[in-house]
């Protein structure tokens, strides 16, 4: 992917990033995902996103969000004008967003963004490896499956986020939880809107605290229910600190479905990739370590957004309710036995994408693009030397994480 821009894009003192203009050309020499091999240089508008991935490790891989001046099928993927580079700065390995993503679509959560694998160059200097990510964006046909609601209409498609993050998106805070939901589309709703969404997931939380765990009359007529068990598997198996439904989630609704969780996102601190994650949330020691891959994360640490004493995540949120319904955890556990089989299959795909990139991987790293690769302080319990042993640490955790969940799993009553 070459880039060139004039004015490289910047955050703003408020955390804000504003579009700036340039050109992208995309090349696919090898025609590894289509017979296209050179996409011509065209305009687009450019601009920073994230909040700790920008400007981390010093900002040698920023991301970044592209609006294509048209639809363009890229790599194989469908024709679109809005497209995200991911960096994976802060993974070793850089596989993590790879991995979750194919977890996503292996429990069948109702969207997952396709994405590539590829390398950047700005202004012609070599940037590093990222991800090319489909957008995160309303439409029920393609992305998040929504039709956003109509002017003067309430009883149709919301997307939102679950952010604690300051920010000048529009949001409210649940009355229970406390949690902080960002508008995503529509960005500014009318009030009848906002009432409307902000009493229905206030009544979610309600029921939820109430332990109304009835069918007919508790939660589960609110909440589309296999979707919060398929997004509790990714976000347990891979022990995501950002996940818990503290950072980058996502609610959606549309005037014919309840409350659901569309899609997952944000992974670089996961599958053993944060040396704080124990520590902070106060997870219990199994086999000597609060850091390792076994032990609950997401079951028994809610995440709350404002809980910034430590240990975090003490007070009990959704998934702390949600274990307490019977029901729930039988559902949970015959979805889990029946995506079991399709999980083993993740270290095979770890493989494949680690031979398909290596020559990526390898440029990345002899470029400096990869300080954690080498950098002992963010690798226990092991000193990597390049970023293979990083993806070799990374399949080890996630097997014996796989081992431990699936029999913990089944332990439950």
């Amino acid at each position: 992917i070459d880039i060139t821009w004039t004015t490289a894009p910047s955050k703003n003192w408020n955390g804000t990033f504003e579009y700036v203009d340039g050109t992208v050309s995309f090349k696919d020499p090898k025609q590894m995902y289509s017979e296209t091999t050179d996409i011509p240089a065209q305009k687009m508008r450019i601009r920073g996103r994230g909040n700790t991935t920008w400007g981390a490790e010093g900002g040698i891989k920023n991301p970044y969000r592209i609006k294509l001046e048209t639809h363009t099928k890229v790599f194989g993927m469908k024709g679109d004008k809005d497209w995200i580079l991911l960096p994976d700065v802060q993974g070793p390995s850089l596989l993590r967003n790879a991995v979750a993503q194919r977890i996503s679509r292996l429990v069948s959560m109702p969207w997952t963004p396709k994405y590539r694998a590829a390398e950047v160059y700005i202004n012609g200097t070599y940037n590093g490896c990222y991800l090319l990510v489909e957008a995160k964006e309303a439409d029920r046909d393609n992305k998040v499956p929504v039709t956003v609601v109509a002017p003067g209409e309430t009883d149709g498609g919301y997307y939102l986020e679950i952010d604690n993050k300051s920010d000048n998106d529009l949001y409210f805070t649940t009355s229970r939880f406390g949690k902080k939901i960002k508008y995503k589309d529509p960005e500014a709703p009318e009030d009848a809107q906002r009432k409307y969404i902000e009493d229905y997931i206030n009544e979610v939380e309600r029921l939820l605290q109430e332990k109304r765990f009835g069918k007919e009359d508790g939660y589960w007529t609110k909440m589309e229910v296999p979707t919060f068990i398929n997004q509790y598997i990714v976000q347990e198996l891979t022990m995501n600190v950002d996940g818990n439904m503290r950072l980058s989630s996502y609610f959606a609704k549309d005037s014919d479905t309840k409350l659901f969780m569309p899609f997952c996102w944000d992974f670089d601190l996961s599958l053993g990739n944060c040396t704080y994650l124990g520590k902070d949330f106060d997870l219990p020691y199994y086999d000597g370590s609060r850091n390792g891959p076994k032990g609950w994360f997401v079951k028994i640490r809610g995440g709350y957004p404002d809980d910034w004493s430590y240990p975090y995540g003490k007070r009990d949120t959704y998934y702390q309710y949600l274990f307490m319904d019977p029901q729930f955890v039988a559902e949970l556990k015959a979805r889990w036995n029946e995506v079991k089989p399709r999980l083993d299959l993740i270290p095979s795909f770890i493989d494949k994408m680690s031979e398909y990139n290596k020559l990526a991987y390898d440029h990345n790293a002899s470029a400096n693009k990869n300080p954690r690769g080498t950098r002992w302080t963010y690798n226990p319990p092991d000193y990597f030397t390049s970023w293979s042993q990083a993806v070799d640490w990374l399949k080890d955790f996630y097997q014996k994480r796989l081992e431990w969940l699936d029999e913990e799993i089944n332990k439950l009553e």
